[in-house]
């Protein structure tokens, strides 16, 4: 087995999220930095006013490939991956098709809903985690699968490239002993055979019932320096604990909370409803980026490292020559997706990736 030690080592090479030593706009409070985000403080800016560069990727759009709603995307050295309700398109970098990677169905080297994926550097193969199947399945450039899992005992929702294989993340659901509703997630180790290694403390946290469904959507992690940090936004709309902490992974496993966003107005309204609510947030070097809800719209909020100063803009981004606003995703990289003009009469327009360069 693994020593706690090397586990610690390992998840410092990930590199999750960078702390932000006291700069203008953070408070302290108990030796918790809070970084306010004025609500009422609204602009409108282009991707290209934040953004260091970025570039604009038109996916070829062909029988084979037509796409619908896109889950994420992995970027190798030589081509594009997209995952998409019917399974996975590979691109070259210019966006042209090139094939299906896998199939979609139950068969042994088959998936069915793929709820993450990541090439690994060793050998630019395309890693993927099925929520349904409950497995990871590793493909080379050529399609060709590489390694398949055994199934798991709760649904992969997140796998990450580390030295020694990888991170695997587990999502389950089950009811204590007072038929409370208990959340687990689990955190392991695999070599690059799929091979278990070693395990971390799980995240358990209790949450309610809300219209016959929790509401979830972990956002585990973004690349930025060494510091080994994770957001994990959790529970259902009316649930009135505020999730609005980065926690940072101590060498016992434990999660410690560490940065905070406070918003300038209260989260929980006077009928004792939650009007805020954080979804994901992303760091790179550049930016502390966080996505919240409010009354039906989506907010971003954006917090400089360097200069200490933050923006707001309702619905997203605005891209040049495009109509629209845009939330950037990540996926190891940090992108949009917009719409373009579709090569195909009578399909939807082609969709186009804005691979982002947030800067330093």
């Amino acid at each position: 087995m693994v020593s706690r030690k090397v586990m610690v080592i390992v998840f410092f090479a990930l590199g999750l999220f960078n702390a932000c030593q006291d700069k203008e706009g953070i408070e302290q409070a108990g030796g918790l930095q809070i970084i306010r985000i004025e609500h009422d403080n609204q602009t409108e800016l282009f991707l290209e006013d934040v953004a260091a560069n970025y570039t604009s990727i038109p996916l070829e759009m062909t029988e084979e490939s037509l796409i619908g709603y896109i889950d994420n995307i992995a970027v190798s050295e030589n081509f594009i991956y997209v995952n998409h309700a019917k399974g996975i398109l590979q691109f070259n970098h210019a966006g042209k098709y090139i094939k299906n990677i896998g199939e979609n169905g139950e068969a042994p080297g088959n998936y069915r809903q793929v709820r993450s994926m990541i090439i690994d550097p060793a050998d630019q193969s395309i890693v993927v985690t099925d929520y349904v199947l409950r497995k990871s399945l590793k493909f080379n450039e050529n399609g060709k699968l590489l390694a398949e899992s055994e199934s798991l005992s709760s649904p992969p929702i997140f796998i990450a490239s580390i030295p020694e294989g990888y991170v695997i993340i587990t999502d389950d659901i089950i009811k204590d002993e007072n038929s409370s509703i208990l959340s687990i997630n689990n955190f392991f180790i695999q070599d690059r055979e799929f091979v278990k290694l070693d395990s971390l403390k799980p995240i358990m946290s209790k949450v309610d019932r809300f219209g016959g469904s929790i509401w979830r959507h972990p956002s585990f992690i973004t690349r930025s320096d060494s510091t080994n940090f994770l957001f994990f936004p959790i529970g259902p709309f009316n649930e009135q604990i505020v999730r609005d902490t980065l926690f940072q992974i101590n060498q016992n496993g434990d999660f410690i909370p560490h940065l905070k966003f406070q918003f300038s107005e209260n989260v929980i309204n006077e009928e004792g409803k939650r009007v805020f609510f954080i979804e994901k947030m992303e760091v790179n070097d550049a930016y502390y980026l966080v996505t919240y809800h409010y009354e039906g719209n989506y907010y971003l909020f954006g917090y400089d490292r360097k200069k200490g100063n933050s923006w707001l803009v309702k619905d997203g981004l605005r891209v040049k020559n495009l109509e629209g606003h845009y939330l950037p995703k990540s996926n190891g990289i940090s992108y949009l997706m917009t719409e373009g003009v579709s090569e195909i009469k009578g399909e939807e327009p082609n969709p186009m990736i804005h691979l982002i360069d947030w800067g330093k």
